[in-house]
């Protein structure tokens, strides 16, 4: 068995690429188990982000041969339209892409905290779903842990910009001054929360909130003494607003072009800034080409990005250490488990061999009490443990090794022939 990737991100490609492989939390299950079925994979998570779509699988040859055809045949987009896109991880390589990711070195935004917890999710999936198993359980478990020493031994996350507030940041540069603004944010999830936030902070003086379940954004609204806006009326409220923030899991535009020519009318054509931070995209990029609006993505992040990038750049070092003493303890624990079913195999044999002696003897012995039988039995519990503990031991360390003595020793106690001797 072997682990493998596939993935695409902001690194790779842009956002009108990226939200073609989006998959929404509904159908994340779907996807994981078309992968098991038909693609043929043992176990699958998949982190989709904003910035990443990514397929972590253990599987045979075959099955990793496979694994593009998820693109044509699940989300109906050709891989062969994405090559320059895509990219591959095979074993060590694809456990050090997502201890790097769960540390936050290949976020849009470095040592963000976002995605440590979106790994997490993508594992919690995974493990609902019921696709991952003893490899991609580990894997997960030694990726978020990986991140957490990131962020707790180094300043990797100090002073980093959530996307959230780096768009907040962006509508600063461009809009000026937020004080005495209306802002308007399209969905009640956490980053609309973080960034509602950083809003307030920065003197927003009214917030408005919008989203498809009315409850929830009466209460993020209620947070920041702000306004909750039924879903089918913010059209009509965009013309209020001065600042839109968007970010919901809507499979498409749900600000359209003549949303906002409207609402341009109504506003006599002053200034309105839209910041769209879904992928899928929320906004229709055709309304930037409307006068006095301006629309940005997720990508046009990037430069407020790299400004507070500086400060963090010198923790690279040190996170990149950590990431591979994890990928280290990764490779160990891949060699330590060839050697289990030669260890299960050996537990096994030296199991019956004794189960066979204590049963010709007792046979030999009819007269003995159950106390006498029992003393009988320890003897040769005691016996075999003792005999088979330096071996097992030497096995589980050569295994970790990475050492011929594995090989040495199933040749030596021929536990495949005793298993074919022993088979029905």
């Amino acid at each position: 068995m072997q682990l493998f990737l596939l993935g695409l991100s902001h690194k790779t490609a842009p956002v009108e690429v990226r939200e073609k492989l989006a998959l929404s939390s509904e159908r994340l299950p779907q996807a994981l188990h078309f992968l098991q079925r038909a693609i043929g994979v043992r176990e699958a998570a998949i982190l989709s982000t904003c910035n990443r779509a990514e397929i972590y699988a253990v599987g045979d040859e075959r099955a990793g041969a496979r694994l593009e055809s998820f693109l044509d045949e699940f989300q109906h987009v050709p891989a062969s339209s994405l090559r320059g896109s895509l990219y591959h991880g095979l074993d060590a390589q694809s456990a050090r892409h997502l201890f790097r990711v769960a540390s936050g070195i290949e976020s849009l935004v470095l040592g963000e905290s976002e995605i440590l917890g979106q790994v997490k999710s993508a594992f919690e999936m995974a493990r609902d779903s019921g696709t991952s198993s003893q490899v991609l359980d580990e894997l997960f478990r030694r990726a978020i842990a990986c991140g957490k020493r990131a962020r707790t031994e180094t300043a990797i996350g100090r002073g980093a910009l959530s996307v959230g507030s780096a768009a907040v940041e962006l509508a600063r540069q461009i809009f000026g001054p937020l004080q005495g603004h209306t802002v308007l944010i399209l969905g009640a999830g956490k980053m609309s929360a973080r960034t509602a936030k950083t809003l307030v902070s920065s003197g927003a003086k009214r917030v408005l909130v919008a989203n498809r379940t009315y409850e929830k954004a009466a209460e993020l609204a209620a947070e920041f003494d702000g306004e909750a806006v039924h879903w089918d009326e913010f059209p009509k409220r965009l013309a209020e607003a001065d600042i839109v923030i968007a970010s919901t899991r809507a499979p498409g535009y749900i600000v359209r072009a003549e949303h906002v020519a409207q609402a341009m009318k109504i506003r006599r054509h002053r200034p309105l800034f839209l910041v769209d931070i879904a992928v899928p995209r929320d906004i229709d990029p055709a309304a930037h080409q409307l006068n006095n609006v301006f629309v940005y993505d997720i990508d046009d992040l990037q430069g407020v990005v790299n400004a507070n990038l500086a400060q963090r750049t010198n923790e690279l070092a040190q996170v990149e250490t950590i990431i591979e003493s994890e990928v280290a303890g990764w490779e160990k624990w891949i060699r330590a488990r060839s050697a289990q079913p030669i260890m299960a195999a050996l537990a096994q044999h030296g199991a019956q061999i004794r189960e066979r002696e204590v049963r010709e003897a007792l046979a030999q012995m009819p007269n003995l009490s159950e106390r006498e039988q029992e003393v009988v039995k320890a003897l040769a519990r005691s016996i075999e443990g003792k005999l088979l503990h330096a071996p097992l031991r030497h096995l589980r360390e050569a295994g970790e090794a990475g050492s011929d003595d594995v090989e040495a020793l199933r040749r030596a106690f021929k536990l495949d022939e005793k298993r074919e001797e022993e088979a029905p």
